[in-house]
C-alpha cells in the first residue's frame, strides 16, 4: 500500500501534487502510469495534470477518487488513517455525511447498487431521513421492494431498530458526482411537483441561464455551496428532525465549458 507517511504539508494542492508524483514513479514509463491512473480514479489526464502542476484545488469528490487508489483503499471510514492530515480535513468538511462514528463504513462499491436499482436507491435515500416500517415498503414498491429491502439488510446497508423499524445500517455509500447527477435526476423526476409551486410552503423550482463574467461565475458557485452548507447544518440540529421526508438537488455548470474567459 502506498503510504504519504512523513510526507505531510498544510496545502491541499501541495500534497495531491506530491502523492500523484510519487505513485506515478512506480511506473517506468510516465505516459502510460498517467494513462492508467487516470484510468483507475476515473479522472481525465488534463485534470491529473493540473492538480500535479497545482493549477487546481480538488474538491472532497476527487480527493476520494484520488487517495481510493493512492491507498487501495475502499473503506472511506478507514481512508481517513491513511492520508495526510489536510487531506482528511478536507475530506470531513467536504463531505456531508458525519463520518466521526467509527461503526459507520462508507463504502465506494455500494454506489452501483444505487444507480442500478431505483427501488434501491427510493428506499435508502428514505431511511436516510428517519425510520421507515416495513409495511410501508411494502405498500409503496410491492413485491419488488420486500426483495430489495432483504437484499438490503444482507448488505447492512439498512437495519432494524429496536422498535421493528427499517434504520440506516453501518454500510453507508459516498456518493459520487457522477452518480449525485443521475440519482438526483430520478428524484427530480420521482417526486419534484411543479404543480404544487403556487402553494407556499410546499416546495422550490427554479431555473435561471444568464451570460457571465468569470468573477461573477465563480461567486455563483459560492452562493450554491454556502446554501448547500446551510442546510445541511440546519439538519445536524436534531431539534430541526422531523417527519417531513425532504430532498434538495443542486447544480450550477456552464453552457459553453470549453471557454474559460
Amino acid at each position: 500500500m502506498f503510504t504519504t507517511e512523513n510526507t505531510h504539508f498544510s496545502s491541499i494542492p501541495e500534497q495531491v501534487s506530491h502523492d500523484l508524483k510519487a505513485i506515478l514513479l512506480e511506473f517506468k514509463d510516465e505516459k502510460i502510469g498517467m494513462r492508467l491512473i487516470s484510468s483507475r480514479m476515473g479522472i481525465h489526464e488534463k485534470t491529473l495534470k493540473r492538480l500535479i502542476a497545482q493549477d487546481n484545488k480538488p474538491g472532497y469528490q476527487t480527493l476520494y477518487k484520488i487517495y481510493r487508489v493512492i491507498t487501495s483503499v475502499r473503506n472511506d471510514s478507514e481512508l481517513l488513517d491513511n492520508v495526510a492530515p489536510c487531506i482528511k480535513d478536507a475530506l470531513i468538511k467536504g463531505n456531508p455525511k458525519v463520518q466521526t462514528n467509527s461503526e459507520i463504513i462508507f463504502s465506494s462499491d455500494l454506489e452501483e447498487e444505487l444507480l442500478r436499482d431505483r427501488c434501491f436507491s427510493e428506499i435508502y435515500f428514505m431511511a436516510g431521513c428517519g425510520p421507515i416500517a416495513k409495511e410501508y415498503i411494502g405498500f409503496r414498491f410491492g413485491e419488488h421492494g420486500i426483495d430489495t429491502l432483504k437484499k438490503m439488510l444482507k448488505l447492512q446497508v439498512l437495519d432494524v431498530s429496536k422498535d421493528g423499524q427499517i434504520i440506516l445500517g453501518k454500510n453507508q455509500i459516498n456518493i459520487s458526482a457522477e452518480a449525485i447527477k443521475v440519482l438526483g435526476l430520478h428524484l427530480v423526476d420521482r417526486f419534484s411537483r411543479p404543480e404544487q409551486t403556487d402553494e407556499s410552503g410546499e416546495n422550490f423550482l427554479g431555473v435561471y441561464a444568464e451570460g457571465l463574467s468569470p468573477e461573477a461565475y465563480n461567486e455563483w458557485l459560492k452562493i450554491d455551496e454556502e446554501a448547500y452548507r446551510k442546510k445541511i447544518e440546519l439538519c445536524r440540529d436534531m431539534k430541526n428532525r422531523g417527519t417531513i421526508r425532504a430532498f434538495t438537488f443542486m447544480t450550477t455548470d456552464k453552457m459553453n465549458p470549453g471557454l474559460k474567459k
